[in-house]
């Protein structure tokens, strides 16, 4: 039965707060749609979490966090961070291995009105210096393992601090923090993602941008607060995706809307412990990237595990095929919405479309609906009505860190995604490849200008062209094509072993086309990488999966 009360606030101020309606506005200059009635700051849903406080919010291991344990557990450590200095308006960074700590100290953060920037726990220590030389962080929460890779003299806040605070939870903050009000134009995070020119770049989403985003899943799903009762069954989500990650971030926040319970795995995927959990912990929704479904589906234990619990399959990150879409729905017979998928990207503040298995059959090749605030323009369409992807939103970034707010953006104020694509006349958008020169493997951007710029470095290196190669597991794997040095002797070793020392693991090309002649250019000198990858491919060995 639905209750008419929830901690004092009635359904109609509930439905005030959450709504489907749609309206136009302008934000920061530019026009878009917005939700009528929307919260103002990501504070406002972690309020909402209080109606289910004695729910699990997180289980990783055996640890078992509750709403209201989580809860007070940020206001220690939103106490701790204050006392190490933390203002309104400084940078914390966040380099760290998903846990409910991590959890903890995004949103201490944000209660001080800080921006938090999330760090990819697989950078090497350059990358890593250059996010903090970009951001100047007043602190940097991290794990053991990572913080060595931080630049010396780095303010350090041991994950294990905050530990601390969240066992400690049921005692009062030793001080009190200053009260931030509402703004839904501050920034709450810089978020990073990979160029096409070098370093991954920083961009700056705002309050707004995290509550649009969120509020744009919950729509799709018929989930608004107002629509959900005290006593409803709560869903169970698994999720490996990093939480420095957009999607992930969204998982983040819709238990404190849903009262859901998340899961994380303890340690780095793997597929038997995916497996374990699902049928452990009851999951009814499990996220991650084609990658590791493929490897879900291909592990033994798929056959004894109890896997029934299991409602949505949730991807992202690569297109899913017909093929991967039917195994799906074959391995969880329960999945009643089958295979969700969406698009979008870390500049436009997460998702610009979504579905479910069956918009995704009666639109075979598109990525779902374009969400409700989101708004799609296709930019110098050829002659199958194919071109950029432009988009226009509340959630998009306002920028990036450090530049101009201009940068990504048309003059008349269109985000460019640089992905291409088209959409067809029910809403739905269908993404057909990358005008970027991007790799996508695993789940992971992967800029390739960087990666050559690396290799340069290299005494014995002469030219240096890196290209994404089809892999049947991973999407995509990146191939280092590299001009060297006659007589130069493990060239291949070498180049591997001083990339390791530079890049994150997943960036140092797993397949090496090495040559002494000069490669292929057009008129103006730059390399054709196209004409490279075409006959590499050629040359390669059909290889199925496993």
């Amino acid at each position: 039965m639905t209750s008419l009360n929830v901690h004092g606030t009635d359904r109609l101020d509930e439905a005030r707060s959450w709504g489907a309606s749609v309206v136009r506005a302008t934000v920061r200059g530019r026009p878009t749609l917005v939700y009528e009635h929307r919260p103002h700051s990501v504070g406002a849903i972690v309020g909402a979490g209080r109606r289910w406080r004695d729910r699990e919010f997180v289980v990783q291991g055996p640890r078992r966090v509750t709403f209201a344990q989580h809860e007070a557990a940020v206001r220690r450590a939103a106490a701790a961070l204050h006392q190490r200095g933390v203002a309104e308006g400084d940078r914390v960074a966040i380099f760290a291995a998903n846990s409910p700590e991590w959890s903890v100290a995004f949103l201490a953060a944000l209660e001080l009105g800080a921006i938090v920037v999330p760090c990819n726990g697989w950078w090497s220590a350059d990358e890593a210096a250059h996010a903090c030389a970009l951001t100047s962080p007043a602190l940097v929460v991290a794990d053991t393992r990572r913080a060595g890779r931080l630049p010396a003299g780095s303010p350090i806040m041991l994950v294990d601090e905050l530990r601390g605070a969240t066992e400690r939870a049921s005692e009062k903050p030793d001080v009190a923090v200053p009260v931030i009000g509402e703004d839904e134009d501050r920034t709450a995070v810089i978020l990073f993602t990979s160029g096409t020119t070098g370093f991954p770049k920083g961009a700056t989403l705002s309050h707004r941008s995290l509550v649009a985003n969120l509020q744009n899943l919950i729509v799709a799903s018929n989930r608004l607060p107002y629509q959900l009762s005290d006593d409803h069954r709560a869903s169970v989500t698994l999720t490996g995706l990093p939480l420095f990650h957009i999607g992930a971030i969204n998982l983040l926040l819709l238990p404190f809307v849903s009262g859901a319970k998340l899961v994380f795995p303890s340690g780095r995927f793997d597929a038997a412990e995916v497996l374990r959990l699902i049928e452990v912990e009851r999951v009814n929704t499990w996220s991650g990237v084609p990658t590791m479904i493929e490897r879900v589906l291909a592990h033994p234990d798929l056959a004894t595990r109890d896997v029934t619990s299991v409602r949505t399959v949730v991807l992202g990150g690569a297109p899913i095929s017909t093929n991967l879409l039917e195994r799906i729905s074959a391995a969880f017979p329960n999945a009643t919405r089958g295979v969700g998928q969406s698009y979008g990207t870390s500049e436009a503040g997460g998702v610009l479309s979504t579905g479910v298995s069956k918009d995704l059959v009666a639109h075979p090749g598109s990525s779902g609906r374009i969400v409700p605030v989101a708004e799609i323009r296709i930019d110098a369409p050829d002659e199958k009505g194919i071109g950029e992807i432009q988009a226009r939103s509340p959630a998009v970034m306002d920028g990036y860190w450090g530049e101009p707010e201009s940068t990504g953006f048309t003059d008349d104020g269109w985000l460019l995604t640089g992905d291409l694509g088209w959409v067809d006349d029910d809403g739905f958008l269908y993404v057909t490849g990358r005008s970027k020169d991007m790799i996508i493997r695993g789940g992971e951007n992967i800029a390739p200008a960087h990666i050559e710029a690396c290799l340069m470095e290299h005494p014995a290196v002469r030219e240096a062209a890196v290209v994404g190669l089809p892999d049947p597991d991973l999407g995509e794997e990146v191939g280092a094509v590299v001009s060297v040095d006659p007589g130069s002797t493990d060239a291949q070793g070498d180049l591997e072993a001083f990339l390791a020392a530079r890049l994150a693991h997943f960036e140092v090309p797993a397949r090496w086309w090495l040559r002494e002649d000069e490669l292929p250019k057009n008129d103006s000198g730059k390399i054709l990488k196209y004409r490279l990858r075409e006959e590499w491919i050629s040359r390669l060995p059909v290889r199925g999966p496993g």
